[in-house]
């Protein structure tokens, strides 16, 4: 039984404008012209002042603090599902980033992709593992919409394997007691049965034909 393998949490929360670097002029080797240098360290000063000043507004202040938040919340979710998901993650997390206002990068989105797919033939161990990624995906503080279908899922296909299991087990019981009916102590058990019920049954016969003759 297959299931989406792949964990999605926190995906663009938040969508931030960067102020953006002008692109310096190169000439044809790869390097500043003297007048060209002077030029870049000045807009270079220039846009340092513009980024220090944007900081300083309270809303911009706001966002990056958001965006810190977000980025640690991220990482811990991603990282719960990991840890949880043991052997049967596919590698490890992968994140979405989003620049903020102060130039950095923050983490916004990620995922853990894990193995979802059955054990072929083996009901026990298909159990085993669907209940470790339904234990990997309820595994953070906050389990999204996501993570809370991967789990349904996996408790579906625990499900199956369970009724699996019980059928074999009814099947092997089954094929087992009739191997015991046909045993040779069964079958010596038996006999004495039968030649004892028929011995009994023959000395009450004889009992009540004496008690005619007298």
């Amino acid at each position: 039984m297959e299931i989406n393998n792949t964990y999605s949490a926190f995906h663009h929360a938040f969508a931030f404008n960067s102020v953006a670097s002008n692109p310096s002029q190169n000439d044809s080797n790869g390097k500043l012209q003297p007048e060209q240098d002077i030029a870049s360290k000045e807009t270079t000063s220039t846009e340092t002042t513009a980024i220090s000043a944007t900081q300083q507004n309270p809303e911009v202040l706001r966002q990056i603090s958001e965006l810190r938040i977000r980025d640690l919340e991220v990482r811990a979710h991603e990282l719960a599902h990991l840890a949880a998901a043991g052997g049967i993650a596919k590698g490890g997390p992968t994140f979405d980033y989003q620049r903020g206002p102060d130039g950095k990068l923050y983490a916004v989105g990620g995922e853990v992709q894990i193995d979802t797919s059955g054990v072929p033939g083996d009901p026990e161990a298909t159990l085993q593992k669907a209940e470790q990624i339904q234990r990997a995906a309820l595994a953070p503080a906050q389990p999204s919409a996501q993570d809370r279908s991967v789990a349904m899922a996996a408790a579906a296909m625990a499900a199956e394997a369970r009724a699996e299991i019980t059928s074999h087990n009814s099947e092997r019981n089954s094929h087992e007691n009739a191997s015991n009916d046909h045993s040779p102590d069964n079958q010596r058990l038996i006999s004495q049965v039968n030649e004892a019920y028929t011995n009994n049954f023959e000395q009450d016969q004889s009992r009540k034909l004496l008690d005619l003759v007298a």
